[in-house]
Order: C-alpha cells, then sequence, then structure tokens
C-alpha cells in the first residue's frame, strides 16, 4: 500500500469521507487531522463562532437546544454518518445555533471551517456531499420535533437506541451510553424513562448496565420503535448516494 493510500485510510471511517471520490479526499487529507471525543466533551456551544468541523470515525454526537434555565434536548444526533460544523458551510454567518456534545465515545476527523469551505468551493463533489447531508440534518431535527410531541416514551426509545445503533455499529451489540444521558436525548425525566426500559428488559429486548446498553433483541427494538424510524431511514436512502449512507 502507498504512503498516502494509507494515510487517506485513516479518514474512511466517516461514511461521506468514503464516499468522496479519491482525488477529494486526496485534496483535504493534509488539511484532516484525527482526535478523541471524550465522552461529555462540548465540541461546540450554541453562540459561538464555529472554527472547525468534525466528521466521526466512531461514537455520536448530539446536536442540543438550549433554554434560558439551562436544560437542553437533543435535536439530531450525528456519527460517523455525517459531520458537525454545517452551519459554516451554508453561508457567511458561522455561528452555532446548537451545543454539540459528545454522547457516545470514539474519535473524529478534523478540518478548520476555513480549510473546509475552500475546498468546498473549488469542489463540486464534496460541496455537494455536504449539503445532501445537511438535508438529512434538517429532516432529522424536524421529526425529532414531531416524535417528542406525538408519541409514547417506550417508542422514542427504542427508535433512539435504533439510531444509536446504526451510529455506533451494528455489528456492535453494545450502545455507550448512561441512563441519565438516555433520557436527556429522549426529553423526559429518569424515572420516567426507567419505567419504560424496565419494561424492554423484562421483554429481553436489551439490557442495561453500567455506561451503557447491550442490545438483545434488535428486531424486537425496531417492532417497538415508531414510525419516525423507517421515515427517516428513507429520508437518508432518497437523498444521500448509497455510497454516503454508512451502517444504516
Amino acid at each position: 500500500m502507498r504512503e498516502n493510500d494509507s494515510a487517506l485510510d485513516r479518514h474512511r471511517g466517516n461514511a461521506l469521507l468514503s464516499a468522496l471520490p479519491g482525488p477529494s479526499l486526496a485534496a483535504l487529507e493534509p488539511h484532516l487531522t484525527l482526535t478523541t471525543l471524550e465522552r461529555g466533551r462540548i465540541v461546540q456551544e450554541s453562540g459561538e463562532p464555529v472554527r472547525e468541523a468534525l466528521f466521526p470515525q466512531r461514537g455520536t454526537i448530539s446536536l442540543l437546544g438550549l433554554t434560558r434555565d439551562g436544560r437542553a434536548a437533543e435535536a439530531a444526533i450525528v456519527g460517523p454518518d455525517g459531520f458537525v460544523g454545517f452551519w459554516a458551510v451554508l453561508g457567511s454567518e458561522s455561528t452555532s445555533l446548537t451545543r454539540a456534545l459528545v454522547q457516545m465515545p470514539g474519535a473524529a476527523s478534523r478540518i478548520s471551517v476555513d480549510a473546509l469551505n475552500a475546498a468546498a468551493e473549488a469542489d463540486p463533489a464534496l460541496r455537494d456531499i455536504l449539503l445532501r447531508f445537511t438535508k438529512v440534518l434538517l429532516k432529522q431535527a424536524l421529526q425529532t420535533i414531531a416524535c417528542n410531541a406525538l408519541h409514547p416514551i417506550a417508542a422514542r426509545c427504542a427508535r433512539w437506541l435504533l439510531v444509536a445503533h446504526d451510529r455506533q455499529g451494528r455489528d456492535r451489540d453494545q450502545i455507550d451510553i448512561t441512563q441519565a444521558s438516555l433520557a436527556l436525548m429522549t426529553g423526559v425525566s429518569r424515572q420516567t424513562l426507567s419505567t419504560a426500559t424496565r419494561a424492554f428488559q423484562d421483554r429481553r429486548l436489551f439490557r442495561i448496565e453500567r455506561g451503557r446498553v447491550v442490545v438483545l433483541d434488535r428486531a424486537g427494538l425496531e417492532a417497538v420503535a415508531c414510525e419516525c424510524y423507517g421515515t427517516l431511514l428513507l429520508a437518508r436512502e432518497a437523498i444521500l448516494p448509497a455510497s454516503a449512507r454508512g451502517a444504516s
């Protein structure tokens, strides 16, 4: 394997980067570095300038809407299927409108937004895939609003776990998430979540361990989840090329 091929392979764990034509990824590679994603790390804060974009290789980042009293609710989740920092590629205004919080630990390819924007201006293939994923993310955020308002907690919990399982990798039964974080992501109290997850554990759909959820019956989770999970899969298929859809 040539040295340049080896360097590029470091970044192909991300579906968007992997889907780029070889010359497009090669042009980006000198500007990409690898960074660790520690659970609980805020990688972008609402109201602050976006200075870098992150393309997760492993792990997930939650995009959170905030209230004045400090409460937060998840609007979307990004894993190896996408990137964080899309505010900067939508126009000259590069202020983040959400908090981006590492939910499941992992690693990401990092690039400054200046370098990414310059590359996207010069490369239609790169710009196209970034904007396509931004559409997918917008659809996810809008569907989450409807889901949280209209569907019961059990169905929402199953939907979230399926989405997280897709981004963690379906070959892994373990989802690195705490009960407190899962309650935050589904917009309910920990007590309310415990009631729902107890029923799931009784049915052996998953098992909760310290700091993680172990999926025991994915088909069972799909049967319990609301329609939003399937709706989002169909949206991804309609918007993204097959090479950029990741595990889901």
